[in-house]
């Protein structure tokens, strides 16, 4: 049993080990690539691809540019295999420089198995213009609406001014009636106390 895991584990490890050898399988030279693409035409540029075979699916990273062919497929070879992508101008564009990526995957069916960017320094050039760095266009800020206009109501449909709120009549407080109860409350008071005096003594 101790023999069986330690096979399990060995195994384990030359999996691991192998993992990073599979995500080393492609190499592309050069490195770096500085090309300039005529705006109504187009330019080539050469590339090396190193230790793979199968489908390579190029693409252009942060450069509006088109690249062809979009999938080549590299067989299987000891030395590095020469390819060839075409890259073509755009005039809409202006001369611009573009700093971005030329991205290649390795694909294993339907999936990406490796990918590698070579740093790609495009010149879309127009005749009689210089070319400019290209900057990242800045979103425009979506236009200001203008507030909808108050229209006062027709005449038909204004409301009658309210009449006034009426005043709260007030009563005048029956002055007479009170002083007459308060004259006999304290004249019943002082006979009760005159009498519980007398009662002591």
């Amino acid at each position: 049993m101790k023999r069986f895991i330690a096979v399990l584990a060995a195994v384990a490890m030359l999996l691991l080990l192998a993992s990073p050898v599979l995500a080393a399988s492609l190499g592309i030279s050069p490195s770096h690539v500085e090309l300039e693409v005529p705006a109504d035409s187009s330019t080539t540029a050469d590339f090396k691809v190193h230790y793979f075979s199968g489908d390579l699916q190029v693409s252009l990273v942060d450069i509006p540019l088109e690249v062809e062919p979009e999938t080549l497929h590299i067989e299987p070879s000891s030395e590095p295999v020469d390819i060839e992508l075409t890259i073509y101008g755009d005039e809409s564009l202006g001369s611009r420089i573009y700093d971005g990526y030329i991205r290649f995957l390795g694909m294993s069916g339907e999936t990406v198995a490796v990918a590698v960017k070579v740093k790609a320094t495009v010149t879309n050039l127009v005749e009689g213009e210089t070319p400019v760095p290209a900057t990242p266009e800045e979103p425009q800020p979506p236009p200001e609406e203008a507030p909808p206009e108050e229209t006062p109501p027709a005449p038909s449909e204004q409301e009658p001014p309210a009449p006034p709120a009426p005043q709260a009549e007030t009563e005048g407080f029956p002055i007479i009636p009170v002083a007459v109860i308060a004259a006999v409350t304290a004249i019943v008071i002082t006979t009760v106390v005159v009498r519980a005096r007398r009662r002591r003594y």
